[in-house]
């Protein structure tokens, strides 16, 4: 749901052609992918109440991915060091609010990590 109206508003665009609609998923499905790492890398390291402050009222891991961003930014560090997602359950899954039950394990868990390097 963030990337139809939460996050990146893609009906304000107004692109009707097929090749700019491509284009413009494309750029959102990349940058879904390293928000949504680094929100996990945030949760993963415990640091989730330096940018969400009011992290019991359940941001996805993609909007803490942006506010973690944002973050680095204003301070002038670094951003997207790693690319990280994990296999399996949610690590810090929302209390409180009603969740469907469990689906049976049909998958491989796998997780893997990706470490940018600057070039030598």
């Amino acid at each position: 749901m963030d990337e139809k109206s939460g996050l990146f508003r893609l009906e304000d665009s107004r692109l009707r052609d097929a090749a700019s609609l491509e284009r413009l998923i494309l750029v959102v499905a990349v940058a879904t992918l390293l928000l949504v790492s680094e929100g996990i890398e945030v949760v993963q390291r415990g640091d989730r109440r330096v940018v969400d402050p009011h992290w019991q009222r359940g941001l996805s891991y993609l909007k803490i991915g942006l506010r973690a961003v944002q973050y680095a930014l204003s301070r002038g560090r670094a951003v997207f060091t790693r690319l990280t997602l994990y296999g399996g359950s949610d690590p810090e899954p929302l209390s409180g609010r009603k969740r469907p039950p469990p689906a049976p394990q049909r998958t491989l868990e796998v997780g893997w990590k990706l470490v940018f390097r600057p070039p030598s």
